[in-house]
């Protein structure tokens, strides 16, 4: 169904990205489960490896991991639809769920999200964190120091 989900994600007419840690973040949690809960995870888990799926196809994965009843999958997908995480389009008389946002379009946008409210209300403080943070790694040193570099001419500047 690569098809469904290169039309209902890929248009350029689809609606503008949704809050992605407007729910709350979560810092201690793995990777996107920092933004979802767990049963949400494991939904988005399995629409990112196979797009296009209807409710008894995403409940057929998960029942391979974990026991679930076909009205906690409806509404776990009812709750990602409505929070803007998936698209969906009604084929005969079910609906077929795709996610709105790649993986890595997902990541990066709660990245920004939180990186731009830290940046926004505690500038310099954040700054410093995560050059710091940053400075751990001298691989991640490096590298950002390359973005840095990059972001520069970009923009016109040396």
């Amino acid at each position: 169904m690569r098809s469904l989900y290169s039309n209902l994600v890929m248009t350029p007419q689809r609606p503008s990205r949704p809050r992605i840690t407007l729910r709350g973040f979560k810092p201690s949690a793995p990777g996107i489960a920092t933004v979802l809960g767990e049963l949400e995870t494991a939904v988005m888990e399995v629409l990112w490896k196979e797009p296009g799926q209807t409710v008894n196809d995403v409940e057929e994965c998960l029942r391979k991991s974990r026991a679930i009843a076909h009205t906690t999958a409806l509404t776990t997908l009812d709750r990602l639809h409505r929070k803007g995480y998936l698209v969906r389009e009604k084929q005969g008389k079910a609906f077929v769920y795709a996610p709105r946002l790649s993986r890595d379009e997902f990541e990066r946008a709660a990245a920004e999200e939180v990186l731009g409210a830290l940046l926004g209300h505690f500038s310099a403080p954040a700054l410093s964190a995560f050059v710091d943070l940053v400075g751990e790694d001298p691989g991640a040193l490096d590298r950002l120091e390359a973005m840095i570099r990059a972001k520069r001419r970009e923009r016109g500047r040396p």
